[in-house]
């Protein structure tokens, strides 16, 4: 069957508008923005937070603490080249209790000097193990210090949410806003209203935008906030709002408990008044001798250096004692006993904010939850009264004061509703940070060299 001008020309056609519905389409679709979750925006900020980074490095270097530590246990092995060019002096020969042989002119020489420590009251050891007990006290740090950083992704997250919630509700505001100055306009027509009630609805139309306009630079604001905690030049996608968190009342105690199981700074602290004692030690072992070995070899191109020999070597086994040093040991043992009355005091005072925390963090919790259900309560009622006064307006039974009275406060009750709803999320987050239990699992697998504590 053969085809006809016709029908090639519509099959054509319709070839041509299905490409274009399919273009359009793709286009529409990249368009859109993929949601972007809580969860995807903290481990946005492991990958690329610069304090993240920041934090990591430092304790890399703390761990090579203890390898410099460890090394004063090992032999100290270490090589000295020298080309000597001096005075020739010669004996005479009638000389001879220093044999036939002059004093050289030029040589060189290659020596190997070995020098071991042996002993001194434990103070090489009592180093190393100041040196693991900072390492280890630096792991906590550096889990408790990832786990602010995301509470802080956390904190711009839910301040962006709040700044587009924000807008929404100025936004609502405008279009009640430019409705009453409609009404205004259309009772001023059939002589209801005066003049200056009409210029006070464009009054409100103006304010309303005013605050719309302020909602949408905090907002922009708040997402530059969130992509400077994230690590990027611009947040990627669409923020997706967090599931619903709720609070279930639990006793003081038991929180303050989980707290002092899992805070990491509390852990750290411990470390740090390992560390205290241990250097007490270490500062005490000056009362007491060092005992070491030192050994060299020397070789060098002249024989007459060593009477004939063509190389040289000694062994010596030193035992040396301080007897005055101008009372710096003393001094530097009882800075080191403070130093651990000090971390002792620091972990104690650590602990009683730890309970402030926990106990400051539940109340507010408690109370938030509590101002939420009397918000809901105000914004139902507001909206009711705001919907009565315009009713009563259109009738002329109240005036446009009373109306502008019911505007200002549904959006007043809104704002307050949405503030509060979202510091009572937040806090429930702040609470797990201070009980320790915030992104436990996720900070732990920041630690560098894949140690996990």
């Amino acid at each position: 069957m053969a085809l006809t001008h016709k029908t090639i020309y519509w099959a054509g056609a319709g070839l041509i508008l299905l490409m274009l519905v399919t273009g359009q389409a793709r286009a529409e679709k990249k368009e859109q923005k993929t949601p972007f979750t809580l969860e995807q925006a903290y481990q946005t900020a492991l990958q690329k937070n610069e304090q993240v980074a920041i934090s990591a490095e430092q304790l890399t270097q703390e761990k090579q603490d203890i390898a410099v530590a460890t090394s004063n246990l090992y032999p100290q092995l270490s090589a000295e080249a020298g080309y000597t060019r001096q005075k020739v002096t010669e004996i005479s020969a009638g000389d001879t209790s220093l044999g036939s042989f002059g004093n050289p002119r030029d040589y060189g020489t290659l020596t190997l000097k070995l020098e071991q420590h042996i002993y001194q009251w434990g103070k090489v050891w009592s180093g190393r193990k100041i040196a693991e007990y900072y390492f280890e006290s630096s792991k906590f740090r550096h889990i408790r210090r990832v786990k602010e950083i995301l509470f802080n992704v956390s904190t711009r997250y839910y301040e962006v949410l709040l700044g587009r919630r924000a807008i929404e509700i100025a936004k609502n505001a405008v279009e009640r806003a430019e409705k009453q100055l409609a009404q205004a306009q259309a009772r001023f027509e059939v002589g209801v209203l005066t003049q200056t009630d009409v210029l006070r609805a464009r009054v409100q139309v103006a304010s309303s935008q005013e605050d719309l306009e302020r909602a949408k630079n905090q907002y922009d604001i708040a997402l530059e906030n969130l992509a400077l905690e994230l690590g990027l030049e611009a947040v990627p996608d669409e923020l997706t709002e967090p599931a619903e968190k709720t609070f279930t009342p639990v006793a003081v105690a038991d929180l303050y408990q989980t707290a002092l199981t899992n805070r990491k700074d509390l852990k750290q602290a411990e470390k740090e008044v390992r560390v205290a004692e241990k250097r007490v030690d270490f500062e005490q072992a000056d009362y007491f001798p060092n005992i070491s070995v030192e050994g060299s070899y020397t070789q060098t191109d002249e024989s007459d250096l060593f009477f004939g020999e063509d190389d040289d070597w000694q062994a010596t086994l030193k035992l040396s004692y301080p007897l005055f040093t101008g009372w710096r040991t003393t001094a530097e043992v009882d800075k080191a006993k403070s130093g651990l009355s000090q971390a002792n005091e620091a972990m104690s005072r650590l602990k009683k904010e730890i309970r402030n925390q926990v106990r400051s963090v539940y109340l507010d919790i408690r109370t938030q939850k509590k101002v939420i259900q009397q918000l809901e309560e105000q914004v139902k009622a507001a909206r009711r009264n705001y919907q009565q006064v315009n009713a009563q307006f259109e009738q002329g039974l109240v005036t446009a004061v009373d109306q502008v009275d019911a505007f200002t406060a549904l959006n007043e009750a809104e704002n307050r509703l949405a503030q509060a709803y979202y510091s009572y999320q937040l806090d429930q987050i702040r609470l797990e940070l201070a009980m320790g239990t915030f992104q436990t699992d996720l900070a732990a697998k920041e630690l560098p060299d894949d140690e996990t504590y």
